[in-house]
C-alpha cells in the first residue's frame, strides 16, 4: 500500500470534516449552556419581582434628592509684561518735516460745521512717504528628512 496524492487528499478532507463538526458541536453546546443560564436568571428575577410586588411600600423606589450649593469663587489675575524685539527692517526719518500754513483756514472757520477739515493739510508738502518693505520670511525648519 503506497501513500499517493489521492490518499493524501482523502485524509485532508477527513481532518477538515472532523474539525468542522467539532467546531459546530462546541458552538452549539456553548449556546445551549448560555440559554439555560439566562432562563434560570429570568425565572429567579420573576420570582423576586413577584415577592416585591406583594409589599406596596417597597414597590416604588425613592428618587435621591439633589442639592446644589453655591461655592465661593476665587479669581486670580496675573499681569505680565513681555518685551519682544523683532529684527529686520530699518527705521528712517519722515520724508518731510516742513509745516505749511493755509490762508483758506480763516474762510473755512467762518462757515462753521460745513468744513470737513480736508483743506487744513492740503498745502504743498511733497509726496506721501512710502511704507516700509515687509521683513524677510523666517527660515524654514529642517527636520532632517
Amino acid at each position: 500500500m503506497t501513500y499517493d496524492a489521492k490518499r493524501r487528499d482523502r485524509y485532508r478532507f477527513a481532518v477538515a470534516a472532523v474539525t468542522g463538526l467539532a467546531t459546530c458541536a462546541v458552538a452549539g453546546a456553548t449556546g445551549a449552556a448560555t440559554g439555560m443560564a439566562e432562563a434560570k436568571t429570568a425565572r429567579e428575577a420573576a420570582e423576586s419581582a413577584g415577592k416585591q410586588a406583594a409589599s406596596p411600600a417597597a414597590a416604588r423606589p425613592r428618587r435621591p434628592r439633589v442639592k446644589t450649593l453655591e461655592r465661593p469663587v476665587k479669581t486670580e489675575v496675573v499681569t505680565r509684561v513681555v518685551q519682544v524685539t523683532v529684527g529686520g527692517g530699518e527705521v528712517s526719518a519722515p520724508a518731510s518735516t516742513s509745516t505749511s500754513s493755509s490762508t483758506s483756514s480763516t474762510s473755512s472757520s467762518s462757515s462753521g460745521s460745513s468744513s470737513n477739515g480736508s483743506s487744513a493739510n492740503s498745502g504743498p508738502g511733497g509726496p506721501a512717504p512710502q511704507p516700509a518693505p515687509p521683513p524677510p520670511p523666517p527660515p524654514a525648519d529642517s527636520s532632517g528628512s
